[in-house]
């Protein structure tokens, strides 16, 4: 299996044999609160997302990862990151779900930053869009650590979000590459 490490974190693609480990995840009571609307995720759903994840990554050579954090005792699963189409463009949306014991201390924006820069370098993308529900403060500071901008309010999913975007040049251009 590839896996790649940044300073703090392991990360793996997301396949079908972590079924477990994304079950755990979307039922987390911070997850299903933030992106399942407090609604229990089964089995089933879990294999719809697993099949979304293994299309992405046919289809562009990027997706979701597994993201675990480095520890003493050994790598711990803290969560999920990666880049999808966002229906009806060219452009990936990057989003990522931790655990609610490892949200809140950047280990999100150093999994994105590593997502977005493997997509960016194995694509032709030009754009990386985000979505952030109005009110996430912590995730709208993400999104502005990582260099992405508010652009205007667009749907998403019938609701109204807070839209971000940011080109392949504004990315390279940061002081971290």
């Amino acid at each position: 299996m590839i896996t790649y490490q940044t300073e703090r974190l392991i990360l793996t693609p997301i396949q079908r044999g972590h079924k477990a480990e994304l079950f755990r995840l979307h039922n987390d009571p911070l997850v299903q609160k933030a992106i399942f609307k407090d609604v229990p995720q089964t089995t089933e759903d879990v294999h719809e997302w697993l099949d979304q994840y293994s299309a992405q990554w046919r289809k562009n050579s990027f997706g979701v990862w597994l993201v675990y954090e480095k520890c003493n005792a050994g790598p711990m699963f803290i969560g999920r990151c990666g880049l999808q189409d966002y229906e009806g463009t060219t452009n990936p949306e990057v989003a990522y779900a931790f655990f609610e014991h490892a949200a809140g201390r950047g280990l999100g924006p150093d999994a994105a930053r590593f997502t977005i820069t493997h997509a960016f370098r194995n694509s032709t993308k030009e754009k990386v869009v985000a979505f952030i529900a109005h009110g996430n403060r912590r995730s709208e500071r993400a999104a502005l650590k990582l260099g992405l901008r508010y652009i205007d309010d667009r749907l998403y999913y019938g609701k109204l979000f807070g839209y971000y975007e940011m080109t392949r040049e504004e990315y390279f251009s940061q002081p971290h590459h």
